[in-house]
């Protein structure tokens, strides 16, 4: 079969996509046909070797192959999965793993979940390492609640509007912020923050109150008035930090107005609890509730390609590659 593989760290073109044996199914696992595995900015990272440090096992030596996300068809396996369409993330696909970006995966049979029916194999890839993300960030660490107000940074990129979708899902009102503010969104407020205080426009969207969680996927200098934007006893969770791996916080304003801040890592998520998470996702895309991930494809052979146009910025749009 092919294989995107990791050889060695560097950018793209460190990349190969090699011929390797097809995995063979042992007891308790599942053979997946892989019809779509996205490319996130996170296998940019990984490529460069700079996510290893992050997770708490050591990462599986090089060579290894790539991609964290996948949608597929079970061809090996217990008599009731075969033929089944599946999607899957994380558990430490493509760090302490072999990946999904080829042509078959093998994964633990009480892993694998029906994709949503409703979304073709590159839409559900998409939606797994993206969505998954945004739930564990609203439900699990902000528990958003109907009726509260939730503040989202980088508002154009594929992560906040999985969170907009489940935030709406969840009855709350969001407003999205970012420098480069696309036409399409589907938040109740805007801020371009290109050309407005982050901190007092929120202010001003709420009458002065603050919101009542926020979900920063930009990090950096933007932290600090993320969580300044906070009304009293208000939570927020960062998800990344692509501007600066560091910032600073106003100590004194955090802890006096009583507010927290939650990281959500999902390189050491096991993939039975990813599962889970994926078993709420496929109810919300098949009821409607959420919308299908914007995709752009590429073939499995032009991953080089792939990786690059990530690289390059692919606001909202997923970057997928189908074997």
């Amino acid at each position: 079969m092919r294989a995107v593989r990791i050889t060695t760290h560097g950018g793209p073109d460190a990349l190969t996509v090699q011929e390797t044996d097809t995995p063979r199914r042992t007891p308790g696992t599942v053979l997946v046909r892989v019809r779509a595995a996205t490319v996130n900015p996170v296998d940019i990272a990984n490529l460069a070797g700079k996510v290893t440090s992050a997770v708490h096992r050591p990462a599986a030596p090089l060579p290894r192959t790539a991609g964290r996300d996948y949608a597929g068809i079970v061809t090996d396996g217990p008599d009731h999965l075969r033929g089944l369409e599946v999607w899957g993330t994380s558990g430490g696909l493509a760090v302490t793993r072999d990946g999904a970006q080829a042509d078959y995966l093998l994964v633990p049979e009480d892993t694998v979940r029906p994709k949503p029916a409703s979304l073709t194999f590159a839409q559900a890839a998409a939606g797994g390492l993206t969505h998954t993300v945004a739930w564990l960030a609203l439900a699990d660490r902000l528990d958003l609640q109907a009726g509260e107000t939730l503040l989202v940074t980088g508002g154009s990129g594929a992560v906040a509007r999985a969170a907009t979708d489940i935030a709406h899902w969840r009855g709350a009102t969001v407003i999205a912020a970012d420098r480069r503010l696309a036409d399409d969104l589907a938040a109740d407020v805007t801020i371009d923050t290109a050309t407005d205080d982050l901190t007092q426009a929120v202010l001003r969207a709420t009458d002065g109150t603050g919101v009542d969680a926020a979900l920063d996927t930009v990090g950096g200098p933007l932290l600090d008035p993320v969580l300044t934007a906070l009304r009293p006893g208000g939570r927020a969770a960062v998800v990344a930090s692509p501007l600066s791996p560091t910032a600073t916080l106003d100590v004194l304003d955090f802890y006096r107005n009583e507010r927290t801040l939650h990281g959500v890592n999902t390189l050491d998520l096991p993939l039975t609890r990813a599962a889970e998470v994926l078993d709420i996702l496929r109810l919300g895309f098949d009821t409607g509730a959420l919308t299908p991930p914007r995709t752009t494809t590429f073939p499995l052979d032009q991953a080089p390609a792939a990786y690059r146009a990530v690289l390059d910025g692919t606001p909202g749009t997923k970057v997928v590659l189908t074997p």
